[in-house]
């Protein structure tokens, strides 16, 4: 299974993004489920400068793993000519855990997914202190409007923890001739 951490507050910024409606950044994009309804913007400045607002995330359990960690950012931009740059960075705290600047906006909307190498994923000590700074800037200063109507951060279920029985039982369908349940292994 799949842990999800979603924008869950807005914390304290100056930003030019908006949100479409109401006054909450997060709320906009912090759906479970992909909804293009709501959204933050934000419309070049045509000064050349780049435009970035942060959102905390929810906590998800350590997994003990480094794999399958990934940030999905849904977004679009007015252009569609490539020259948004759009970065993304997950963030623990002050620190910068993944700079990802490879997300070139196509137009369209779309789902952006940037899965964490082990060493990024390693470098995760709190899942509960997890945010996203997101970025646009409109390299021809050509007032282009990014849009963001989802964003989120995953990673595996968390293990059993150590010491704690996974119960199982023998045969996997009981019958009329055996129906025994038993403690069969131990997570370490």
């Amino acid at each position: 299974m799949t842990q999800y951490a979603r924008p869950d507050n807005d914390p304290t910024q100056t930003t030019n993004w908006v949100p479409s409606t109401g006054s909450s950044l997060y709320a906009m994009i912090d759906e479970a489920s992909t909804d293009d309804g709501d959204w933050v913007q934000v419309t070049d400045d045509m000064m050349g400068q780049t435009e970035t607002f942060k959102v905390d995330l929810g906590t998800v359990t350590d997994p003990v793993s480094s794999s399958d960690h990934k940030v999905t950012v849904r977004a679009s931009d007015s252009v569609g000519f490539g020259s948004v740059t759009f970065t993304v960075k997950l963030k623990q705290g002050a620190t910068t855990i993944s700079n990802i600047t490879s997300f070139t906006l196509a137009g369209s909307v779309a789902n952006y997914t940037y899965t964490l190498p082990t060493a990024e994923a390693d470098s995760i000590t709190s899942y509960g202190s997890l945010l996203l700074e997101i970025s646009a800037e409109d390299t021809m200063m050509g007032a282009a409007v990014t849009n963001v109507y989802q964003a989120f951060f995953e990673c595996p279920d968390a293990l059993a923890p150590a010491g704690r029985a996974l119960i199982t039982h023998s045969p996997a369908v009981p019958t009329a001739y055996s129906a025994a349940y038993s403690i069969t292994k131990t997570v370490n």
